[in-house]
């Protein structure tokens, strides 16, 4: 078993530990969990006599990381400031139920969680999460730290570039260019190139009315 520090302390730390889990029991040369890392702002809920603040931390090089957050901002954050700085090594996670090709995961410090199809010469970048049951149509590309929610889907040929964040049930239509840093409304649905650096959000908005008393 190898050695692994998690960074990230909080409650999505403990949903890619059920992750790395599945991939230690799927193979002999699996990992263990050594250390969660908080990082400052999160709530921590990891096991606390695994826990220590990333500040305290002493990074070695050639450490074994996971980067378990799901704020891009302090994603970016901590590539640059403690994992390439340092020199650590950050591995790929891939749940044993996707199916993802070899060559797909271009770089370093990827996690692709259960249920998720990734098709012919897609590829991915550095340190991008996949949460679970998306679908990646065939000859796109994705570039680093983007984070995907659940039930994520987009058609073939697309172009996503770096350090973007797709909220739940997102839709992308083929060939669609996206650029960096944009922020995605769950449940949106994509036609459209999408310009850097903008957040994206539905037009329509639910309305409640009041339930009128008595027998339905």
């Amino acid at each position: 078993m190898r050695d692994l520090v998690v960074i990230g302390a909080g409650k999505f730390a403990l949903e890619v530990t059920r992750y790395i889990d599945d991939v230690s029991a799927a193979a002999p040369d699996g990992y263990r969990v050594e250390r969660y890392l908080s990082v400052d702002g999160e709530a921590v809920h990891a096991p606390a006599g695994l826990c220590l603040a990333l500040e305290d931390f002493e990074p070695r090089p050639g450490t074994r990381v996971v980067l378990a957050l799901s704020d891009v901002g302090r994603r970016r954050r901590v590539i640059d400031e403690v994992i390439v700085k340092h020199g650590l090594v950050a591995e790929n996670i891939v749940h044993p139920s996707s199916r993802v090709d070899a060559g797909a995961l271009r770089g370093r410090g990827n996690i692709i969680g259960p249920d998720n199809y990734v098709g012919v010469n897609t590829t991915f970048g550095d340190f991008n999460v996949v949460n679970y049951r998306s679908t990646f149509g065939h000859h796109s590309g994705f570039g680093s730290n983007n984070f995907v929610a659940p039930n994520f889907h987009c058609g073939n040929s697309v172009e996503v570039g770096d350090d973007n964040f797709f909220g739940l049930s997102c839709t992308v239509a083929p060939e669609v260019v996206i650029g960096g840093d944009c922020r995605f409304q769950a449940g949106l649905n994509l036609f459209e190139n999408a310009a850097s650096g903008f957040s994206y959000i539905a037009p329509n908005r639910i309305k409640s009315i009041k339930s009128l008393g008595g027998e339905q």
